[in-house]
């Protein structure tokens, strides 16, 4: 068994993306789907990874390309498109190279503001989500919580998290800069989604003095809001328009529901600032001009904090070093358990018809000579580690390097193992 990746990224497909993106029910759908795979065998463990700018497939199976075709099946359908619109952006990783990314993931450098910090929690949650669904129950699961602790050593070892960059902490700052000449103004600041992102946005926004409302759509997550963010007022997600009435700024955060704002809700809100951090997006920039309204997106997010960021980019060499240096002993796990089978298989087999002719060849001999059979013996060995030195080393170095997948079951069939 070995790690293979299927990762559909902001970063590939670019405004694309939001095609590509799955809203909470879409990811319970797909875990269910996914669980569907692990009993019928197709694969033995599986993990989603959803974030803004990526939706990630992470699965552990014996299988390369079966795998791959089936797992894409299933993204799409679940994306409810055709398989061969999600296929052509869907980058494949495998062994090594899967975990090489899930390291750059954790370790920030594939993230749309290089160095956030919300990518560690957002990766936590993927892991229990998968853990709860029972879709992740071994190696896999060993796998995110070492990646988690790169993750955390990677920031305290280098400044990948320096500065005031993540997406919460600027949607907060871009929240926060409406101009007033009241004095001791307070922006009245409404957070639609209370996940991991929307809870910090507000409790950043509360720490800089803003009145904040946070909308969300379970009972459960307003009333532990209520407990745990001092300061916030709550609101169900379906009074979003009549809350509208009472805000300067909306940031919309993720919500458990598909939802988008259409003209008719904007109408009469002239001057509204909204901060769409949204994948699908809420509202598209033609819709907010007719209506008014100020429309900020992850685009416009990424743009204000762009000259902050040098620092960090100062940082990535370090953090390289960190993640190959790791790869080294933790990476390799991901391609040995496919290749140490292989070849025990290789040489149990060769070791198998080894004996059978040498016993046939000693029978047909009739030598009682204790020495004729111990340097048959011996000579048979060398012959069969001979013969097998090149292969196994071929493959010993192709272990982990890209198209390993398809060198090794090319290397099966071969030798029909």
């Amino acid at each position: 068994m070995s790690v293979i990746l299927l990762s559909v990224n902001e970063a590939d497909v670019g405004v694309e993306f939001d095609r590509f993106a799955l809203t909470r029910p879409d990811e319970e759908g797909l875990r269910s789907a996914l669980r569907g795979l692990i009993e019928d065998g197709s694969i033995e463990e599986a993990l989603l990874l959803c974030t803004c700018a990526r939706t990630e497939l992470y699965v552990m199976a014996g299988q390369f390309h079966s795998t791959v075709d089936e797992v894409a099946s299933v993204l799409a359908r679940a994306l409810q498109l055709p398989v061969t619109e999600v296929q052509p952006v869907t980058r494949v990783l495998y062994g090594r190279a899967a975990v090489r990314h899930l390291l750059r993931v954790t370790g920030g450098l594939e993230s749309t503001i290089v160095g956030e910090s919300e990518i560690l929690s957002q990766v936590k949650q993927a892991l229990m989500a998968a853990r709860d669904s029972k879709i992740v129950s071994g190696s896999l699961g060993r796998y995110f919580e070492r990646a988690l602790e790169v993750g955390k050593r990677i920031r305290n070892e280098t400044l990948i998290g320096s500065g005031n960059v993540s997406v919460t902490s600027a949607a907060a700052l871009l929240a926060m800069s409406l101009e007033s000449d009241l004095p001791g103004f307070s922006p009245r600041v409404g957070v639609v989604g209370s996940g991991a992102i929307g809870s910090e946005v507000a409790r950043v926004l509360v720490d800089r003095g803003a009145t904040v409302t946070v909308m969300s759509s379970s009972p459960e997550r307003r009333e532990l809001l209520l407990r745990e963010l001092v300061g916030v007022a709550v609101a169900p997600t379906s009074d979003l328009s009549s809350q509208l009435a009472s805000l300067d700024t909306l940031v919309m955060a993720g919500s458990s529901d598909r939802m988008s704002l259409d003209a008719s809700m904007l109408e009469g809100y002239s001057g509204l600032r909204i901060i769409d951090l949204c994948r699908p997006r809420t509202i598209d920039r033609g819709m907010a001009e007719l209506a008014g309204v100020v429309l900020l997106d992850l685009d416009d997010v990424n743009k204000f904090v762009s000259d902050q960021l040098a620092e960090r980019m100062e940082a990535v060499d370090a953090v390289e070093l960190i993640i190959e240096s790791e790869l080294a002993d933790f990476g390799e796990l991901a391609w040995l358990q496919d290749m140490n089978p292989v070849l025990r298989s290789l040489y149990e087999e060769a070791e198998q018809v080894r004996v059978s002719e040498l016993s046939r060849s000693l029978k047909r001999l009739g030598s009682s000579d204790p020495r004729v059979a111990q340097e048959l013996e011996l000579l048979t060995h060398r012959i069969v580690n001979k013969l097998l030195h090149h292969p196994a080393s071929s493959l010993r170095e192709r272990a982990g390097a890209e198209g390993f997948a398809e060198f090794l079951e090319d290397f099966k069939t071969i030798f029909r193992l």
